[in-house]
This record gives structure tokens, C-alpha cells and sequence, in this order.
């Protein structure tokens, strides 16, 4: 075991080189150091270039490159081991990366939504074998774009699950599952990855427990003869009308009408991946604040709830079935006298109640409009013919 305190803030992100041979520090104090393993972690090089915290690094294929990502929303490069910084265009342009974790760069423009802080996105990794990126967000959502992804306002396909923000997402190693996690929601989420045309037996997702596909809510047109603008409302916007328009004008207006037709094709937004993930397994159990929420259904299953989704859990087989109706912290649980049904509340401004099937995992009744900021318990009637909230 070797003991380092090279930095005084918290270490952020580490990574080891593909060759085993160095091991990448980045730390809240902004360097990224570079350790020597067969040296007993001998100190060999620092990228410190970033003027804020380091937030992702990556290694290229042949361990010679290093990029970075920081909190200031900069990415930089660098030579390894001496850490030496990189600004060569041509040299950086035939870098190949080992694997794709930064949020930042060319290569995940379309990532990013309209009107984003540059700390929305926690975390990225992508998968070179299907070529598809996944995401998770400061919104709770995983999303799974095409990669890469170099038109902004691309289109993807996202899932719910967790109730608060997404910290980290990862590939297995064998690129089959996703796992993420959870902040507040103290979650770990287990993701099943479908590749494109796998549409039967176990694999096939159903409208319930499937993710929803977007077509990019934070744009409104397909077409942008601009890069940066998502749409013709957003081009006119763009446009200064002070100066008038004189007779005069028009030969040179037209012209420059005709070359930026010939020179500008239309962009088309990346579609989104014919790829999709499906919700498998979530560890965790929601029991540091709530009370009398795990039970046994008829059929000796177990129902209790984690996150923005409740469990019904099959012990034998461990494995799990997941209702996905909630869109926020799920605070209660309650199961019926004599059938499987399960009421859940939730917390937010309308808690919403459902009541649902534990056997179809549908609802059968969905009741709001009477708590205003969480559903803290509920209970059944003796003969399960009243529900009772508070």
C-alpha cells in the first residue's frame, strides 16, 4: 500500500493509462497529477493548465495524451508523462481516445440543452462498439445519444427512475449494462443495454418500463442552416433590421443570397439511437427517512420503494419488476387487505397518489390535488374499501 498527499482539496477523478503504466490525479486544487506505477507511484509529471477543479480525464489509446475537463467549463490536452500542455490542432485532431468520459468538446456538442450551465451534466461515457453515448444530469435523467455527437440540439432517448440528480454513469466492461447512481436518492441503477433489431423475449421493453424518446424538446425544428441556431425563429431573432434597404442594394443582396444558398447546406439534428436501455435492478431502499414501507404481496413477493419507483421484488429468482408512474421521491407505501394493490405517494407541490397493480404494474387510480408539498403516509381500511393520506 503507498500512502501520496500531494494535494490538499479532495481528489475528483483517477484513472489509470490503458499500458497499466502511469496513474492520472485530479484533484478540487486544479493540477492533474501524473504518478509512475512501476516507481511506487513515484510523481513523474502535473498538467496545470486549468484554473478550476478537475471534473474528467481521458487517456488516449497509446497512453501518450491526456485531455481534461475542469469546473470553468475549459478542456485542454496534454503530452504524458511530463504533463507537458498540447496545443497542436493537427496533433490533437489524430488522438485517439481509449475511452470517452469528458463532457466537453467537439465531439459532444449535441449533449448539451439549450440554456445549460456547463455543471448540468455530471457525467458521460461513451461506447465505441455501438457507437452510442449515455448521460445523467443534474434533472435526474439517463440519456443515450448517438456518438459522436457534433450538431448541437441532437435528439436521444432518455429514462426516468431516479428522483434527484444523476452523479455518475458507466459501461460494463463488456459494454452489455449501464450502471448509475443517485444522489439524494442514495440509488444504484442497473441498466440493460438493447442493441439495435433485439425486440424479443426477455430483452423486450415494455411502454411501462421503457425510456421515453425524446425529439429534443429544447428545439423546435429539424432544419438549421445556422450551427448555433436550432431554428428559424431563433435565426430571425439574430437578424438587425436598423439599416434600411435601397434599390441599390439588391444586385449585392442577391448575390449574397446565392452564395450562402451553395455554401450552406441544411444540418439535419442527429437522430436518435436506434439503441435502448431498459431498467433491470435498482439497489437501495429508501429507509433513513420512511417508515412502514416494505411489505409482503399475496404472492410472497416484496414491494418497498427507493428513488422515484417502487420494487416488487421476487426473491427466489432475485429479480425485480419495476413501476415507473412517479416523477419524483416516492415518501410512502401501503398494500391492500386482500388484493395486490399498493398505494404510493410522493413529494412536490401536487403529490400525486397512485394506486396500482403489483401483478400488471398499472395504474388504477391516480389522486392529486389535495397534498401540496408530500404524501408522508397512507393506510388502508380494515376492508380496503378507503385509503387513507396524511
Amino acid at each position: 500500500v503507498v500512502h501520496i498527499k500531494d494535494r490538499k482539496e479532495i481528489i475528483h477523478e483517477m484513472k489509470f493509462s490503458p499500458d497499466g503504466c502511469f496513474l492520472a490525479v485530479g484533484s478540487n486544487d486544479g493540477p492533474v497529477d501524473i504518478y509512475a506505477v512501476a516507481q511506487r507511484y513515484k510523481k513523474t509529471g502535473e498538467c496545470n493548465k486549468s484554473s478550476s477543479f478537475i471534473t474528467h480525464i481521458d487517456w488516449s489509446l497509446d497512453s501518450k495524451f491526456l485531455q481534461t475537463n475542469d469546473g470553468a467549463g475549459e478542456r485542454f490536452f496534454y503530452r504524458m508523462p511530463s504533463g507537458k500542455h498540447l496545443t497542436s490542432k493537427d496533433e490533437i485532431k489524430g488522438i485517439h481516445w481509449a475511452s470517452w468520459t469528458c463532457v466537453i468538446g467537439s465531439e459532444v456538442n449535441g449533449i448539451w440543452p439549450k440554456y445549460s450551465n456547463v455543471t448540468d451534466i455530471n457525467s458521460v461515457d461513451g461506447n465505441y462498439n455501438n457507437a452510442v453515448l449515455v448521460t445523467g444530469d443534474d434533472f435526474g435523467l439517463v440519456k443515450l445519444f448517438r456518438f459522436p455527437c457534433l450538431k448541437k440540439g441532437a435528439k436521444f432517448r432518455k429514462y426516468v427512475g431516479h428522483s434527484a440528480h444523476v452523479t455518475n454513469v458507466r459501461w460494463s466492461h463488456d459494454f452489455q449494462w449501464v450502471i448509475s447512481t443517485g444522489g439524494a436518492d442514495h440509488s444504484v441503477f442497473q441498466w440493460r443495454f438493447i442493441p439495435e433489431g433485439i425486440t424479443n423475449g426477455i430483452l423486450e421493453a415494455t411502454p411501462q418500463e421503457s425510456g421515453i424518446d425524446s425529439h429534443s424538446e429544447e428545439s423546435d425544428s429539424d432544419l438549421s442552416d445556422v450551427p448555433e441556431l436550432d431554428s428559424d425563429i431563433e435565426q430571425e431573432a439574430q437578424i438587425n433590421y436598423i439599416r434600411q434597404v435601397y434599390k441599390e442594394d439588391l444586385p449585392q443582396l442577391k448575390q449574397q443570397s446565392k452564395e450562402k444558398n451553395h455554401s450552406v447546406p441544411f444540418l439535419k439534428r442527429e437522430r436518435a439511437p436506434e439503441d435502448s436501455l431498459k431498467l433491470l435492478f435498482i439497489h437501495g431502499y429508501r429507509g433513513y427517512d420512511c417508515r412502514n414501507n416494505l411489505f409482503y404481496t399475496q404472492t410472497g413477493e416484496v414491494v418497498y420503494h427507493i428513488a422515484a419507483v417502487a420494487v416488487v421484488y421476487n426473491r427466489q429468482q432475485h429479480t425485480q419488476r419495476l413501476y415507473l408512474g412517479h416523477d419524483d421521491d416516492i415518501l410512502s407505501l401501503a398494500i391492500h387487505p386482500v388484493k395486490d394493490y399498493v398505494a404510493t405517494g410522493q413529494v412536490g407541490r401536487d403529490a400525486a397518489i397512485h394506486v396500482w397493480d403489483t401483478q400488471a404494474l398499472k395504474c388504477l387510480s391516480l389522486l392529486r390535488g389535495q397534498h401540496q408539498r408530500g404524501v408522508c403516509a397512507l393506510d388502508f381500511s380494515a376492508d380496503g374499501k378507503c385509503l387513507a393520506s396524511i
